[in-house]
């Protein structure tokens, strides 16, 4: 079992960057999360289409 000083140095590790992101984030504002969510729409998408195409080769249609 780890000690107690390697339980503070992980929940340490763990909680830093947690906290900094939890103060920083209100501040991100929607013109810099925009171009985010654009990728990843369009990722998730491109995704869908060709596990679509392979289910299709495959004979498998989706209903």
């Amino acid at each position: 079992m780890p000690s107690n000083r390697s339980l503070r140095l992980g929940l340490a590790a763990l909680v830093g960057p947690a906290l900094a992101l939890g103060v920083a984030a209100p501040a991100a504002n929607a013109a810099e999360l925009t171009p985010v969510a654009q990728y990843l729409d369009h990722t998730v998408a491109d995704t869908e289409a060709e596990v679509g195409a392979v289910l299709d080769d495959l004979g498998l249609a989706a209903e």
